[in-house]
């Protein structure tokens, strides 16, 4: 009989969390991440699941690609392109970050992904409809090479100008380029992203070129580690876009599929979680609700609208700021994680991260030489994680290397340790709430209409905070929440997708035609759709002379009058103003199939044995009733045992609940109820 165990593997910025889970029940670990080699604590993390039976699926969400391009990290990379077109990466598009500064960090800038002595050109053009105006000169596509190559080059990127039209020039440099030096990654452009706007394409297939070396290396050591256990096994891996895609890690070629592009891996990790927060949309028939994962590092947002996950308009598909043409769902993330670094700086004003103490040292509490004060260590000073509490199921808290580093960093003592950790609580709960508002109100939602999803290890922390600045219905906490986006791989779909660039008036183009358009993309998939799958259509478009497109969802390909009406309203929508008589430029189109995940639950629990506990708690509380300003106060804090608690159960707080993988912080004025899911729902009595 064939297994039914599939495995979800998320690395996070200080544990690297596993689910398995199967017919017989689920397990699940916790393991410190290992930075300077990741896959170790993957393998950690399998071992210490105790699977002996060889896995139906191994799935993977991983942040090296991310942290190599917040790190700007990776191979050394050139760059050979149409002539003319040497510093498009560097110009971009003239975008000032911040408007009014005069000196300031502007990523592909001050950090080039491929500095401008490896930036060469050589004769080639296309013209804007395809036509080809100058053939790509062989001669000089060899010399460049050869000499990059002699330049200590290990990877070459090679963008053209309208190759999304015309790839045949790029094809054909990519070989003349490997003759000439065999050992140099090739990455094109027109495999990379087949799109037009050549600064976002260039600069992404950069990209790719610097991280695939090192991504198809820690890819096939892991293959070849985890085939040492179960052999012959596919790892699949979470994509930005929020799709699985399958790796044959028993095949022997190290540049494959995600392995020839890597780059479509770099917010692999929270669209992980992303997929959790829709399950539990669909587990409560919610239509829209938001998502906040806060783990050591950051905290991610991502919003859920009419029950689906979107993706992210062009303009904010961004990673360290560095803007990225690949499909990427609308995610949002901060730098206020467990981890964050706290202080005050020369002028008295605190600040939280976007510095992090990391998986080693850490914050101060975890005992590990940690010696600056993080998020962590104030919701240890003001009682919110107990002494009692094991992070991770193993890591004991030392309270009073949090006190210590509070009352060094803050030069304060006493209560003054506690004011402190309070302020910085409290600045954590803003900035994510803040954050949240953009991403919400600013798009037309009503927070009083969302509920809060709230995991990572530290999200069930300040959830409660969060919603109650924002005056949101509630929070819920799924079970397991510190292993979001672990049990979140094993939710996601398979999926596969292809876009076609357009670029035409609507108006003047027929049914028959736009039905082809969509089947000619339809072929562009990189593999064939599986039986069973569903499939998605999807339309760009913009009122002429517009700079970004807005997408709807297409239904019939040929009623184009509909989409007409329908590109309205969303624009409607999203702008608050619409131009019905406008001509619309139809930009882009995009067809994908995903194939549903099998459903799963977490057991539910409850009915053993546990005494509670009590512990003194610090809160701000208003000074009075109505008061805007809030004042320390102390009182005594419930402390129970999730698994102890029986669906039905209701908890009124102050409460701290505990799991293996977080804790959960119910204020006072707040009531937590226990759903036959095993979820809890934490509600203000007032609401």
């Amino acid at each position: 009989m064939a297994s039914d165990i599939r495995i979800g593997v998320d690395i996070g910025g200080t544990f690297t969390d596993a689910v398995a889970v199967s017919s017989e029940g689920i397990r699940i670990a916790k393991v410190p991440s290992n930075p300077e080699n990741p896959g170790q604590a993957v393998l950690a993390a399998v071992e210490a699941l105790g699977l002996e039976e060889k896995p139906a699926r191994f799935l993977h969400g991983t942040t090296l690609v991310t942290n190599m391009i917040l790190e700007r990290k990776g191979a050394r990379t050139g760059f050979i392109t149409s002539d003319g077109m040497r510093d498009i990466i560097h110009i971009g598009r003239h975008e000032r970050p911040l408007t009014y500064a005069i000196q300031q960090e502007i990523p592909q800038q001050h950090y080039p992904p491929s500095p401008r002595k490896w930036r060469r050109t050589v004769p080639e053009r296309v013209g804007a409809s395809g036509e080809v105006i100058v053939a790509v000169d062989e001669g000089v596509v060899r010399q460049q090479s050869a000499e990059l190559a002699s330049e200590g080059v290990e990877a070459i990127a090679v963008g053209f100008l309208h190759s999304y039209l015309y790839p045949d020039h790029e094809r054909k440099a990519a070989q003349w380029i490997q003759e000439e030096a065999p050992k140099i990654f090739v990455s094109t452009s027109s495999e990379v992203s087949p799109r037009f706007r050549e600064y976002e394409r260039f600069l992404t297939t950069v990209w790719n070129a610097r991280v695939a070396p090192a991504a198809a290396a820690y890819l096939a050591d892991l293959a070849r580690e985890i085939n040492k256990r179960w052999t012959s096994i596919q790892l699949t891996l979470m994509t930005s876009n929020g799709g699985l895609e399958e790796i044959d890690m028993a095949t022997e070629a190290v540049f494959g599929d995600l392995r020839r592009t890597p780059i479509r891996l770099a917010l692999s990790g929270p669209a992980a979680a992303g997929n959790a927060v829709a399950r539990v949309s669909q587990d409560f028939d919610l239509p829209n609700l938001v998502g906040l994962d806060v783990g050591g590092t950051s905290s991610d947002i991502v919003v859920v609208r009419a029950g689906r996950l979107h993706e992210a308009p062009q303009e904010e598909r961004k990673v360290g700021g560095y803007r990225l043409q690949i499909p990427m769902l609308d995610l949002h993330s901060i730098g206020a994680g467990g981890g964050s670094l706290v202080y005050r700086d020369e002028f008295g004003t605190l600040h939280v991260g976007p510095h992090s103490a990391g998986a080693q040292p850490g914050p101060a509490c975890y005992g590990n030489g940690g010696t600056q004060p993080t998020v962590t260590d104030a919701a240890v000073v003001v009682g919110r994680l107990p002494s009692s509490v094991l992070l991770g199921g193993q890591m004991q808290i030392q309270s009073h290397l949090a006190h210590t580093a509070f009352a060094r960093a803050f030069q304060t003592a006493g209560e003054g340790v506690i004011h402190a950790a309070l302020e910085v609580l409290a600045l954590t709960e803003a900035n994510i709430a803040f954050a949240i508002r953009e991403r919400t109100v600013a798009r037309g939602l009503d927070p009083n209409e969302l509920a809060l999803v709230a995991a990572g290890g530290a999200g069930p922390l300040v959830a409660c905070g969060v919603a109650e600045t924002l005056e949101l219905a509630e929070v819920i906490i799924p079970p397991r929440p510190g292993l979001l986006a672990a049990w979140g791989l094993l939710v996601a779909p398979d999926r596969r997708e292809a876009t076609l660039t357009v670029l035409k008036l609507i108006q003047e183009i027929k049914p028959g035609e736009a039905v082809n358009l969509f089947e000619t993309a339809y072929r562009k998939l990189s593999q064939a759709p599986p039986v069973g799958a569903e499939f998605r259509q999807a339309a760009a478009l913009r009122y002429l002379g517009q700079g970004f497109e807005v997408e709807i969802t297409v239904v019939d390909p040929a009623d184009l009058e509909g989409m007409a009406l329908q590109f309205h309203e969303a624009h409607e929508h999203e702008y608050g103003f619409s131009i019905p008589h406008a001509p619309i430029e139809w930009v882009e189109l995009r067809v994908a199939w995903e194939v549903p995940a099998d459903q799963w639950a977490f057991p539910t629990s409850g009915g053993a044995h546990d005494e509670t506990e009590t512990h003194k708690l610090w809160e701000l509380r208003p000074e009075r009733t109505g008061a805007l300003d809030r004042i320390p106060a102390q009182t005594e804090a419930v402390t129970v045992h999730r698994r102890t608690l029986s669906p039905g159960a209701m908890l009124n707080g102050p409460h701290i609940i505990l799991e293996q993988d977080a804790t959960i912080f119910v204020p006072t004025g707040w009531q937590a109820e226990v759903t036959t899911n095993g979820y809890l729902r934490i509600r203000h009595h007032e609401r």
